[in-house]
């Protein structure tokens, strides 16, 4: 059991061969995400990646010529 009550399952997946660990509720059931929760996920995250590389790229303009 994890600090906040929740508990890890880790094994190696069957399917490719990894191992994964996946955390579940204290009822010890696992969530599925829906398709929908998934792709909002993914678009969260690259536009995460996106600002990132924006802000780096930035302050590299900035250090360069601080005229800008």
């Amino acid at each position: 059991m994890t600090n906040n009550g929740r508990y890890r399952i880790h094994g190696d997946c069957t399917i490719c061969g990894i191992h994964k660990n996946i955390f579940t509720s204290e009822d010890w059931v696992v969530r599925i995400h829906s398709k929908k929760e998934l792709l909002e996920a993914r678009e969260k995250r690259q536009q995460t990646a996106f600002n990132k590389k924006a802000k780096k790229l930035g302050l590299k303009i900035l250090s360069v010529d601080e005229d800008v």
